[in-house]
């Protein structure tokens, strides 16, 4: 049953009205003019009103007016003595969901109130996505600092604007979805679903089912229709997230719906057609792939329309401890942790090969075990062992032609490895493979070694 504001400045209005819906189960509360209603309206919440449009004070158009200022869409179904077409129009222009007129009887008031009850599930259906589109916005906050995410950033705008298919490219845990959703929301499809698919995890025989739906009766278990990602992703964007792990097979299917913006449900016959934005991400070389005969060339042409390769989080080392910062406030269920600057000093130091998910992940960690101390110090990070690269630290330089000057290359890698360990010089001689004291005695010639702090560090 509802809960309904009878506004009216007649007494037997009110009292005439209450007792119809009170009669039929509902809840009524009264209010004398716009002015009261307008109080009742911010502090209670109702399903529906039913309002005057002549009162004192305030009328029941100058109410709708400040409810609309107020973000309040509760439905007003406004009680006239005399309607006309001109003043009905009039009414709907004012934001009326419905209007009755006097004299009205017990069956006209009880039609108005299911009509307007269906209208006010409507409202409050889409407030609720508001809130979680919101929600999910906040979620999925891009956190950076760095000159090279600022790049992705501005590309990211760029192509927000058009209806372009997009592939994102990088490593696991880059934070691919994170750019897909922002592409998103910067376009005119914000508001409506970003629906993310992971292929990967499909598996190869329900991929189609999967993706587009299938009709009743079209293999054992389909016991009605069931619409698949492109269908519910309409008007929305559709991330097929790990594009790369797509069958053959499969490809072709969502190459023609991405050419034609049509498909056919499994075991159907009828084209259906969407408005769908579609963005693509994988982690592997799509090109070696296609090489190698393991994905179709053609629809790497038609998704790699404006690639964006994510950079891995140890080359834009800048956004280590502003992502660290993020993730403790994220995660810290209100607490507050100070990150101290030894911490920053190892944050920076390690080579994140799992990304800002690793980061995400270290951070959990690391506020579970400073719970009491409310401090991130060394020692809480010390699980975060950083250890000289292998293979890669061991491969040898290719020398110019016109040689180099060996000191300046030296001098050049120690600067560079103080800044990434943080002017911590155990953490740099580890990213060099040296001792503490060989790595001193580099030192020597170099006459400033001090970096700025890093923000978010306490000492």
């Amino acid at each position: 049953m509802a809960h309904i504001l009878i506004v009216d400045d007649e007494d037997k209005i009110r009292h005439l009205l209450s007792m119809m819906l009170e009669r039929k189960g509902h809840a009524t509360t009264e209010a004398i003019n716009g002015c009261d209603a307008f109080e009742k309206l911010k502090s209670e919440s109702f399903d529906m009103v039913f309002s005057d449009i002549r009162m004192p004070e305030m009328d029941g158009k100058a109410l709708i007016q400040q409810m609309r200022k107020a973000n309040i869409y509760t439905p007003v179904v406004f009680i006239t003595a005399f309607a006309t077409v001109d003043s009905a129009v009039d009414l709907m222009r004012h934001g009326a969901a419905d209007y009755i007129t006097k004299p009205f009887d017990e069956d006209k008031i009880l039609m108005a109130v299911q009509r307007t009850l269906k209208l006010s599930s409507l409202i409050a259906e889409n407030q609720a996505m508001k809130q979680q589109l919101k929600r999910a916005d906040e979620q999925h906050t891009l956190v950076y600092r760095s000159r090279e995410m600022k790049n992705i950033v501005a590309l990211a705008q760029s192509v927000a604007v058009m209806d372009t298919t997009v592939l994102i490219t990088g490593e696991s845990g880059t934070g691919k979805e994170l750019i897909s959703r922002y592409v998103h929301t910067q376009s005119q499809r914000n508001g409506t679903r970003f629906v993310p698919v992971n292929c990967a995890a499909i598996s190869a025989n329900l991929v189609e089912s999967e993706l587009f739906g299938y009709e009743k009766g079209a293999f054992t278990g389909a016991g009605k229709i069931q619409k698949g990602k492109f269908e519910y992703a309409n008007q929305g964007t559709l991330f097929l997230d790990e594009i790369g792990d797509l069958p053959l097979e499969s490809q072709a299917k969502i190459l023609r719906a991405l050419q034609e913006k049509k498909f056919q449900r499994v075991g159907g016959n009828q084209e259906i057609s969407v408005d769908v934005r579609v963005i693509c991400a994988t982690n592997r070389n799509l090109e070696k792939m296609v090489n190698a005969h393991q994905f179709r060339q053609d629809l790497f042409f038609r998704i790699n329309v404006f690639p964006i390769e994510v950079p891995p989080l140890r080359q834009r080392r800048d956004d280590i401890i502003p992502l660290a910062a993020h993730f403790l406030k994220k995660l810290g269920m209100g607490q507050t942790f100070e990150l101290t600057q030894g911490a920053c000093q190892r944050l920076m130091a390690y080579p994140w090969p799992g990304n800002v998910r690793e980061l995400a992940n270290v951070m959990e960690r690391a506020i579970i075990l400073a719970q009491q101390s409310g401090k991130i110090t060394p020692d809480i990070l010390s699980f975060l062992q950083v250890h000289p690269s292998g293979k890669n630290n061991n491969t040898l330089i290719k020398l110019p032609p016109n040689g180099i000057h060996l000191q300046q290359v030296q001098l050049s890698l120690v600067k560079q490895a103080l800044k990434t360990a943080g002017n911590n010089q155990t953490a740099a001689a580890k990213l060099l493979g040296l001792s503490r004291a060989k790595f001193r005695v580099l030192l020597k010639n170099i006459e400033d070694n001090k970096e700025p702090e890093e923000e978010g560090c306490q000492q």
